[in-house]
């Protein structure tokens, strides 16, 4: 570690076969995080990688001392490799950001200044009138996201624009409250903490980022992908409801 301070910001990155695109988001992090005044850490999540995602991190130790790997035997999920990192980490405030940067990092600065104010998280969102977007989705794909959150806004209740976005704040007491009931290990477990969190009355701020869509996503879209997200809204709402979890506490 840099000291023995207890970090102030924790950055989580999942990855699973990430050795392409994990470098750059690494260097433009870390050159960022070295330049603030505050003690920061970084947790790259390894997510059973079959590639060289794993040298990929290692080779950033020597740059950021305060740099932590965790490689998970086997492919567990993004939600499960999330949730891995922000219960492994120490920081006052805790990001996850997704391994293309399709958000600068310098957005954090931002939901900081917010967060230590008001919110208990403070999420990004692609669909809000400040937003920019740098490069779209193509069109079957952002329509798909349109009726998807649509369909959440009716079955979960959720007044939120846009869940899916990766790059979410927390802070420690929220992430470590809302991560030990999250279940869902796929990409879809967002809308299950955001579903937590709302029912328990949690503050939630969402805010426009600048965001370039990679061509390389590998979220599949059409029916079959909306159906398996029905079913898993459906799953939220049975085990969160009949669990208590929307009870204010």
């Amino acid at each position: 570690m840099k000291n023995s301070d207890k970090p102030f910001l924790s950055i989580i990155i999942p990855a699973f076969n990430e050795e392409n695109r994990l470098p750059l988001t690494l260097q433009k992090t870390i050159v960022f995080l070295n330049a603030q005044s505050y003690v920061s850490e970084i947790i790259v999540v390894n997510d059973g990688s079959k590639d060289k995602t794993k040298e990929s991190a290692e080779a950033f130790l020597s740059q950021y001392i305060n740099l932590h790997i965790i490689n998970l035997t086997s492919n567990k999920g993004k939600g499960f490799a999330v949730k891995e990192g922000m219960l492994n980490a120490r920081g006052k405030f805790r990001l996850f950001m997704d391994a293309d940067y399709a958000v600068p990092i310098e957005f954090v600065t931002t939901f900081l200044s917010m967060i230590d104010h008001e919110y208990d998280i403070v999420i990004g969102s692609r669909g809000l009138r400040q937003s920019q977007i740098v490069q779209h989705q193509p069109f079957l794909r952002e329509y798909f996201a349109k009726v998807f959150g649509l369909l959440q806004r009716v079955i979960l209740g959720l007044p939120f624009i846009d869940t899916q976005c990766g790059f979410k704040l927390f802070t420690s007491s929220a992430a470590e409250k809302l991560f030990n009931m999250q279940t869902l290990t796929c990409a879809y477990f967002d809308a299950e903490i955001l579903y937590i969190a709302h029912n328990i009355k949690m503050q939630i701020g969402e805010i426009g980022i600048r965001w370039k869509h990679d061509g390389e996503t590998r979220l599949p879209i059409g029916i079959k992908r909306t159906t398996d997200i029905l079913y898993k809204m459906f799953k939220i709402l049975r085990i969160h409801k009949t669990s208590g979890h929307n009870k204010t506490p």
